[in-house]
Order: structure tokens, then sequence, then C-alpha cells
């Protein structure tokens, strides 16, 4: 049977390396390369010792079993190329051509390209776990799913987490259970649907709770304003009002003004108090008394999690929101932790992101971990949340 094995023990093998190097690209250009950066650490960290590294990852949503030039891995391999100061190798026909010579380090392509992957194949998995001594997950971004390069390979040899994953599980576990009150929680996003177990399990742990996007807008119809022809998600309207009549709503603060795209047209914002709301309308962020208004609570919290932009950050002025919190949480004297997705590009983008004690690499795997679904990967290797 496989064993699960101690990170800082693996020397000089052949190691494979699951991360998670699904980045944003555009016309062959990598756009935020967070994700990258934190995995370059792994990689060095395993080359110090001696270890030569088959690396595996997703990259978007090809359909499975066929190539997709769009979602090859080739820029990744261009910056991996460019940022470690090693031979590197890309492999497109890895699974044929890595059984014999295994080069120092190979990158290889898209693992959703092959059939069986996110069926978790047990033949394609074992034909994977052939290829080295060991397998070492590091790809918290995919800890949520079980398909053969993420959970499968454990299965036929022996497995380790790494280094950013624990560091992960570690800030996840500090913002669930060994968190410093007051706790704000900030959480924003399209729809409500989506989010809505991450926000009661907050609510019942924090004593502050900021709402934005189109969950803040939800929230507001719930209670009878008028938001115009903001994003909404009517079928929640319901749920929503259920936590507007429970204990919890009293830690939800609500702004007193938003910015509005005035008769739905980007270039003509108009910040108004709530109640001013027209029917044509467009809320796209919040507005300076609601900053002011979330700015004293901020400062005295001694632990801020935050997950999803406020406002609509694509286009000024509409990024104001989400900017002047991203600088009082930056300059706060607390433990600050962003929960990975849309938020943190944004921070990136400020300069702001040394000033925060925890930038996530995972989006819907921390909500996952938040909400306490099953993980088998995190499970199996002693780190799920139960």
């Amino acid at each position: 049977m496989p064993n699960l094995v101690d990170f800082e023990s693996i020397k000089n093998k052949t190691v494979i390396l699951r991360l998670d190097l699904n980045v944003p690209i555009e016309n062959g250009k990598i756009i935020n390369d967070f994700r990258l950066r934190k995995s370059l650490e792994t990689i060095r960290a395993l080359r110090l010792v001696g270890n030569k590294l088959i690396i595996l990852s997703h990259l978007g949503r090809p359909e499975e079993g066929t190539i997709d030039e769009s979602l090859s891995l080739e820029p990744i391999y261009a910056y991996l190329a460019k940022n470690l100061d090693e031979d590197i190798k890309f492999e497109r026909e890895w699974l044929a051509n890595l059984r014999d010579t295994i080069p120092t380090i190979t990158l290889c392509e898209n693992t959703r390209f092959l059939s069986g992957e996110k069926s978790n194949d047990e033949g394609l998995s074992r034909k994977i776990s052939e290829l080295g001594d060991i397998f070492v997950f590091d790809a918290f971004g995919v800890a949520h799913r079980k398909e053969a390069s993420t959970y499968g390979v454990s299965n036929y040899i022996d497995y380790s987490a790494g280094p950013l994953l624990i560091s992960e599980i570690k800030n996840a576990q500090k913002l669930l259970k060994n968190f410093s009150k007051p706790l704000c929680t900030i959480v924003s996003g399209a729809k409500i649907s989506t989010k809505l177990t991450l926000l009661n399990t907050f609510l019942e742990k924090s004593d502050h709770v900021i709402l934005g996007g189109g969950i803040l807008n939800t929230f507001l119809e719930a209670q009878g304003y008028n938001i115009g022809t903001s994003l909404c998600e009517p079928s929640f309207l319901d749920e929503s009002k259920k936590i507007l009549n429970s204990e919890n709503c009293k830690k939800i603060v609500f702004p007193d003004d938003v910015v509005c795209a005035e008769d739905g047209v980007l270039e003509n914002p108009q910040t108004k108090d709530i109640s001013m709301v027209k029917s044509d309308d467009k809320i796209l962020d919040v507005g300076v008394d609601s900053i002011s208004k979330y700015t004293k609570i901020l400062r005295v919290c001694q632990t801020i999690f935050w997950n999803g932009p406020l406002g609509y950050v694509e286009k000024a002025p509409y990024d104001k929101g989400t900017s002047e919190i991203a600088k009082i949480i930056a300059n706060a004297d607390c433990f600050s932790a962003i929960g990975g997705g849309d938020t943190v590009p944004v921070i990136e983008k400020l300069g702001l992101n040394d000033q925060f004690s925890f930038l996530s690499t995972g989006g819907g795997a921390l909500m996952k971990f938040f909400e306490g679904s099953n993980m088998p990967i995190l499970s199996k290797l002693g780190l799920d949340n139960k």
C-alpha cells in the first residue's frame, strides 16, 4: 500500500508534482502569474535536494480527450523556463515518452487533454504513477477535484503534501478555528447561490459582515429597495429574507450610499443614497459614505477575511470602493486574508500583496474547504476540515 511521506524527507527521487498552474492567458500571454510564482517555491525546494520533477497541471476546461491548442501549457513552459535557473523540457506526449529517460524537470501537457482524467480513471491513474517514485500534491486550487492527476495517482504510489498546500490549509484553519476577534468578513460576487454556505458559515463566526456585488443587490431587493437594473438573483430572495429575519442579520453592515451607472450608462456614474436608486440605474460600487462606514469597522478588527471585489473593478470609477478598502486593510494591524479569485489581481495591481497576511491560490477549493465539503485528497493527506 502507498504511504503518506513527509515532504522534507523527499530527496534524490523522481517526483510526480501536481501543481495548479491554471492561470488566465489571453492571446498566448499570461495575464496574472500569482499561482505560478507561488509554485516556483515548491519546484526550487524539491530540486535543491536532487529530485527530478514531472510537473502536472490542467489549464481551463477543454473537452476531455481532445487537444485544444488555445489551452496548451506551452506559455506556462516559457514562463518556467525563464524563471527557473534550470533546464526544463515541455512534453506533449508525456505518458508515452517519459517511461525511459526523465529529464531534470519536465512540464507535461494539459492533464485534461487525456481521456479519464476528470473521471479519475484507474488505468490512467496507474499509468501516471508508473512515471515516478513519489507523488507530491501541491495544488490547493483543485483539492476538491477527484481526478486522476489530483487523487488517483496516490492509490498506486507513495504520496506527500507540498508546502504551498500545507500553508493554505494552516491559514484556512486559522480563519475557521483560531482567529482573533473581532472578525470582519467581506463576501462579494455575482451570485448568492455560489456563496450561500460560505456566507452562513461566516455569519455565525463573524462580528461584522460586509456584502458586495450581486449578493449585496439581492439583499437590498429583499429589503424592499429599488435596485434598478442591477445584478441580482431573484430566485434567492427568500433565502436572503431568511437571513434578514435571523439573529445574524444585525452583523451585516449595509451601505448608506452606492455608485450607479445612471440610466445604465457606464460613462455616467452617480453616487446615490440607497433609497434614491431609480428603476433604470445600475449599482456598480459602494459610495464614499459607505467606505467611511466600513473603514471605522475594519480599523478595529483583529481578523479580516475578504472574498470578492465590492464593485465593477474592470472600469473606473467603479473600482474605488474595492481599492480604498484594500488600502485600509493593507495598513491595518491584523491578520488579513484574501480568498483567492478576482480579489488577488486587484491587490497585486495596487502593489499591496506583501501587506496582507495571506493570499490564497484557491478559489472554489477554499470555499469548499470552509463549507466542510468532502475533499478526498485532503482526507488522504490528513488535512481535511473535519
